[in-house]
C-alpha cells in the first residue's frame, strides 16, 4: 500500500489498491470465459488476473462501497446472468452507481482529458463534491443528477441500412468499460460491465429518451428497457469502434496463445459464455453483409 490522500475523504492515510470497476466483475469474466484469463483492450497482448486497480482511497471509504457492491452483486448482477428480468431495489443501488460514476469522474479529475472545457471540468468536479459528500453519509442528497441503468443483451440482427460494427456482441457482453464522454455542452459518466451500462449526467442533469431506467432511492427496474435519448446509440458505436481499434493491435503469438489454451480444454470453451457470443458476432456480422449485398 502507499500513503497519500484518500480521494474521497481526503485524509491521510494508507491507500488501497482500488478497482474502478468492482472485482467481483472480474472474477465472473474469468469463471465464463473460454481460457480462465483476461484482457485489457489498452494492453491486449498481455493476460491480466484481475481488472484496473489504482491507489485511491483508504480502507475505511473502501468498506463504504464494498458493502453496496456486494447487494448489486447479488441482488442484480448475478440474477441478471441467470436470466432474470425485474429486480427490485432500495437505496443500495443509487449509492452503488454513483460510487461507480464518483470513481470514473474522480479518474478523469486525477488525469484530465485535454478536450474539456474549464467550464465542463467545473461542473464534473461540483458533481464529484456532491457525489462524495452523499458517499460518506455527511449529505442525504446526491443533486439533481439522474442516474441510468440500461442491461443489453445480444445483437443478431438489425435495419437495413445501419451496419453495426464488428464484436458489438463482445463489447455488449463481455466486456468492461468506462469513461466521462463530453462534447460542447455535455457531459456525462459512463461506466459499463458484462451487459449493463450505467450513465450518470452532468451537464445537463438528465436527457428525455430513456424508457424504464432511471434509478432512484428504491422501487423496481425490469426489462424491457428502452433509450432514444440523442446521441447514446452513436456513443456506443464509438465505444465498440474504440476497442476494436485496441483489439485489432493483437500480437500473434497472443491470438495463438488463445487457440493453445482453448485446444486444451474445449470442454470449458463449449460451457464458456464466449461462445454465445462468438456466435452472435458471426450471426450479426453474416446480417450486416445480406444487407450490404442488398
Amino acid at each position: 500500500m502507499a500513503s497519500g490522500v484518500c480521494a474521497l475523504c481526503k485524509q491521510e492515510s494508507e491507500l488501497m489498491e482500488s478497482h474502478i470497476i468492482p472485482k467481483f466483475i472480474g472474477k465472473w469474466l474469468k469463471e465464463t470465459s473460454a481460457t480462465g484469463y483476461l484482457r485489457s483492450a489498452v494492453n491486449v497482448n498481455r493476460r491480466t488476473q484481475d481488472l484496473k486497480k489504482t491507489p485511491l482511497l483508504c480502507n475505511s471509504c473502501e468498506q463504504i462501497f464494498s458493502a453496496n457492491e456486494k447487494l448489486f452483486a447479488e441482488n442484480i448482477f448475478k440474477p441478471f446472468q441467470d436470466g432474470q428480468t425485474k429486480f427490485d431495489y432500495d437505496e443500495w443501488l443509487i449509492k452503488f452507481i454513483t460510487s461507480l460514476s464518483w470513481r470514473v469522474g474522480t479518474m478523469e479529475r486525477l488525469d484530465p482529458k485535454n478536450d474539456m472545457s474549464d467550464s465542463l471540468r467545473h461542473e464534473l468536479n461540483i458533481a464529484l463534491d456532491t457525489w462524495g459528500e452523499y458517499l460518506l453519509g455527511r449529505s442525504s442528497e446526491f443533486g439533481n443528477y439522474k442516474h441510468h441503468m440500461f442491461f443489453l443483451d445480444r445483437l443478431e440482427s438489425v435495419p437495413a441500412g445501419e451496419p453495426i460494427p464488428d464484436h458489438t456482441n463482445a463489447y455488449f457482453l463481455r466486456t468492461v468499460d468506462a469513461t466521462v464522454a463530453n462534447n460542447e455542452n455535455t457531459v456525462f459518466v459512463y461506466s459499463k460491465m458484462p451487459g449493463i451500462f450505467f450513465v450518470s449526467h452532468v451537464l445537463p442533469n438528465n436527457m428525455t429518451g430513456w424508457k424504464s431506467t432511471r434509478i432512484h432511492r428504491g422501487g423496481r427496474v425490469k426489462i424491457p428497457q428502452s433509450c432514444a435519448a440523442l446521441g447514446v446509440g452513436d456513443f456506443l458505436k464509438h465505444r465498440v469502434e474504440f476497442v476494436n481499434g485496441f483489439v485489432s493491435n493483437m500480437s500473434d503469438d497472443q491470438r495463438k496463445k488463445i487457440v493453445d489454451a482453448v485446444s486444451k480444454d474445449p470442454d470449458r470453451f463449449e460451457r464458456s459464455r464466449s461462445i454465445d457470443v462468438l456466435k452472435a458476432d458471426q450471426i450479426l456480422r453474416d446480417h450486416n453483409k445480406n444487407n450490404k449485398d442488398y
